[in-house]
């Protein structure tokens, strides 16, 4: 069954993950309010049938991404059978995750009306309402779904976190206290109450709470940043580093995480590592740009090729090369995509498939920069014929193409060809005449004392 919570996203996140508190749908019942006469007993068996049919249809076009289709099922049952908590409950999350938040919560309200002794359906509201921002109303929900069922954790976890937002840290420690008595191993309401007291200035405290929650999840990226932190105020700056790395480890994309290590290694006087630090950072800013590019034009091959360079620059090129894989498919004939990545496998000595990256550029595409990718492949593997070939394709004129013509010329002088050789020889010195570097030299200052200055401060 689907994941109830996944229309939410807006979740105030107070420095952790909130557990979502999952609720079988299973649990709510369609019909189970409606009184049925005895006469009436085999069409709403068949009623109940067809809404179950179309309960697990909508599922499947949930699971398929297929909203609208959903949506229409939902509405379907709706009508088939108006006292369908579960059908109201889906919709409800289809709605919310569609930005109508009136409809989602009228749809909400509706279900629990329908199961008013279901916890998790109160909690499922309150959640809601959390994400959108009604504190107070979230509260009450989440306080019934606790009058209903004293053990639902969740609840609890979620309601400490809605005082936290109100910033009355007693009730929330006392919130989280109450859900680790039911539930020691809650790593959430751990991690929550970590921070509660690490607002409260308590930073030994919180340490000891995120030690608990990392013996239970090793790997839980919020628990290292927050007691990264709480070293931080400690003055424990190496330890604060040492969590600030397993969070990047993790996270390698989250530029916080880069910011706050950074700021680490400068109280450390490490520089070295605060500039590399400070580059990731801007790394990330770039790709952060080159992503919302991708997404404002996703069939714009250019600017995949652009995101795969800077992500393979940065030394992701498994991600880089499936960004290539990504330009190719939503342009095929784009030729720079192949010649970019031409480059890539030059770079790590792939000749060959340099030169079917080129081959594939050049037939889709004919540009210089193929020409000139596939040209130095063919240097690299002493086919100077060849690349002499492309270069001039390339009208490309550098030190390089010398290169190619002076060992061609002792490859033709072996072989007795004077003339030839002689030409080549001739031809690379002409190149070098050409790309030499013109010094200029900057004309001296020459201050005349005598002059006034162009700013003065008057007599």
């Amino acid at each position: 069954m689907r994941n109830p919570f996944w229309f939410l996203r807006g979740l105030p996140r107070l420095a952790t993950v909130v557990s979502f508190g999952l609720c079988s749908l299973s649990l709510i019942g369609c019909g189970g309010s409606s009184k049925t006469s005895t006469t009436d007993k085999p069409s709403a068996a068949t009623a109940a049938s067809d809404v179950k049919s179309l309960l697990e249809k909508a599922t499947a076009a949930l699971q398929q991404r297929q909203w609208k289709s959903a949506l229409e099922t939902l509405t379907e049952a709706i009508k088939l059978d108006p006292k369908c908590s579960e059908a109201y409950f889906q919709r409800a999350s289809l709605l919310a995750d569609a930005g109508q938040a009136q409809a989602a919560l009228i749809d909400f309200t509706k279900a629990i009306e329908l199961s008013p002794k279901d916890a998790k359906l109160r909690h499922t509201r309150g959640f809601f309402l959390m994400t959108q921002k009604q504190i107070d109303h979230a509260i009450a929900d989440f306080t019934a779904a606790i009058e209903i069922n004293p053990k639902h954790t969740q609840a609890l976890n979620n309601r400490g976190l809605a005082w936290l937002s109100k910033n009355d840290l007693a009730k929330a420690r006392a919130d989280f206290n109450q859900a680790l008595q039911i539930e020691p191993k809650y790593v959430e309401s751990l991690i929550n109450r970590g921070f509660v007291a690490y607002q409260s200035k308590q930073h030994k405290q919180a340490i000891a709470d995120y030690d608990q929650a990392l013996k239970l999840q090793p790997e839980n990226v919020n628990a290292l940043n927050n007691r990264g932190l709480a070293h931080f105020e400690l003055q424990d700056y190496e330890q604060a580093v040492a969590d600030f790395s397993k969070a990047i480890a993790r996270e390698r994309y989250s530029a916080k995480f880069y910011l706050q290590r950074r700021a680490c290694y400068l109280q450390l006087g490490r520089e070295e590592e605060a500039q590399s630090d400070t580059a990731k950072i801007a790394w990330i800013g770039k790709l952060n740009d080159l992503n919302r590019h991708v997404a404002q034009e996703p069939k714009a091959a250019g600017n995949y090729v652009q995101l795969a360079q800077h992500l393979i620059a940065g030394g992701e090129s498994k991600v880089g090369l499936a960004s290539y894989e990504t330009a190719m498919q939503v342009q095929p004939k784009y030729g720079r995509s192949y010649s970019s990545r031409a480059a890539f496998w030059l770079s790590n000595g792939e000749f060959d498939k340099a030169i079917a990256d080129c081959n594939r550029a050049i037939q889709a595409e004919p540009h210089f920069e193929a020409y000139s990718i596939r040209g130095d492949t063919y240097f690299q593997q002493r086919e100077f014929d060849l690349a002499i070939a492309d270069y001039r394709k390339a009208k490309r004129v550098d030190a390089q193409v010398a290169k190619a013509y002076l060992f061609r010329a002792k490859k033709l002088a072996a072989e007795g060809k004077t003339d030839e050789a002689k030409r080549d020889r001739e031809r690379a010195a002409d190149i070098e005449r050409e790309i030499q570097t013109v010094i200029t030299v900057t004309p001296r200052m020459v201050i005349q004392e005598e002059e006034e200055p162009l700013l003065g401060i008057p007599e």
